[in-house]
């Protein structure tokens, strides 16, 4: 039997994002698949019963709430500390990259991107120096390493002086809300979200490094062309507001897990351009929808992706993303064949094979 000591900092109960369903998604299967084990979920505020994932996982909330860069380091380097050492913790699994600085029990990380590293600038100037000073200390401190692309594992490996090897991958998934809709659903996704007209759709936090500005500058030459549907934004702002009033843009902010998964399968396509990816979660969850995806050519898109992309642009090249949304309007021909490639690349992600595979990397920890 082993003591796993789980970071659930950002399992935060009607807000989890992208890592907090990575996390979410992960620990429930590993805690239900290995009961002869027993887990210890570190929170930093009061735990939510949705949380609860079995008798030998105990949950535990530690003050102070790490929001802030001052008060990463506090949480992870005394009180994260402090609980495992009371606990007895084998070994600490971090799926937010943030380790502690003063345990000596093996650590493992998942570091899902290193965006602050290539654009500091797209970050709080506060919060980018921070991540820049500190997650090459993890990235040392770290006895195993995960991340959820080959284009993060070299990224990683590149930047932080690594074994490509010494990093394992463990991809995100979509979940199994995400699913194809008859025609009499996506009618009522279209009224819900687009005043009844079809649309396309964008799924992500608003800030600059979604390119947000390059999306509205695509569908706006999209209508100049003659397009006819409309585009629904799915998000909010993130540090800067990215919202513009433009014609025909829908702004519908954040949506709950089922509500954007409706909104999501009743879309006519998905258009994702942003600059820089360690994954792109939106893309496998609209290949599950039998959404045609339009995506930037850059970082982590193609590779997950995997060809089955109705196309792929330059995440500057707004003329060629419209070209796209208006040969997926108009093309059934062209827009089913994209819908079957999606479906198809949608096998081969699922959140039972992700979690086997951060199990694996935390028996590296545990095995002799």
């Amino acid at each position: 039997m082993a003591r796993i000591a789980l970071n659930a900092r950002l399992l935060v109960a009607d807000k989890l994002e992208g890592i907090g369903w990575f996390t979410h998604e992960c620990f429930s299967r590993i805690a239900a698949n290995h009961p002869e084990h027993e887990f210890l979920l570190l929170f930093d505020r009061r735990p939510d019963p949705q949380f609860d994932y079995g008798k030998h996982v105990e949950s535990k909330h530690i003050w102070p709430p790490a929001r802030r860069p001052f008060l990463y380091d506090w949480w992870f380097d005394l009180s994260v500390t402090r609980a495992l050492r009371k606990w007895d913790a084998d070994v600490f699994v971090s799926t937010d990259g943030f380790l502690s600085r003063k345990s000596e029990i093996p650590q493992l990380a998942v570091m899902h991107d290193l965006n602050f590293m290539h654009h500091p600038e797209w970050m709080p100037q506060r919060e980018a120096r921070y991540y820049r000073e500190r997650f090459p200390q993890f990235a040392k401190i770290a006895a195993r390493l995960v991340t959820v692309s080959a284009y993060s594992q070299e990224d990683l490996a590149h930047q932080f002086g690594l074994h490509t090897p010494d990093i394992d991958v463990v991809p995100n998934a979509p979940s199994a809300a995400y699913k194809v809709l008859n025609e009499s659903v996506k009618l009522v996704q279209r009224e819900r979200w687009a005043q009844g007209n079809h649309y396309f759709i964008f799924v992500g936090s608003l800030h600059p490094r979604k390119n947000v500005e390059g999306l509205l500058r695509a569908f706006a030459l999209y209508q100049a062309k003659g397009g006819l549907s409309a585009l629904v934004v799915v998000g909010s702002s993130m540090w800067t507001d990215e919202m513009r009033q433009v014609p025909n843009v829908h702004w519908v902010g954040r949506l709950d897990r089922i509500d954007l998964a409706l909104a999501m399968g009743g879309a006519l396509g998905l258009v994702y351009l942003p600059f820089f990816e360690g994954f792109g979660v939106p893309i496998v969850e609209a290949f599950s929808c039998g959404v045609p995806v339009i995506a930037s050519k850059v970082t982590s898109i193609p590779e997950v992706c995997g060809g089955a992309e109705a196309g792929l642009v330059a995440p500057d090249d707004a003329h060629a993303a419209a070209r796209l949304m208006l040969q997926i309007e108009s093309d059934t021909s062209i827009r089913q064949a994209a819908i079957n490639r999606g479906l198809e690349r949608a096998q081969d992600f699922s959140w039972d094979h992700s979690a086997e595979l951060l199990w694996k990397s935390i028996q590296k920890l545990l095995l002799p």
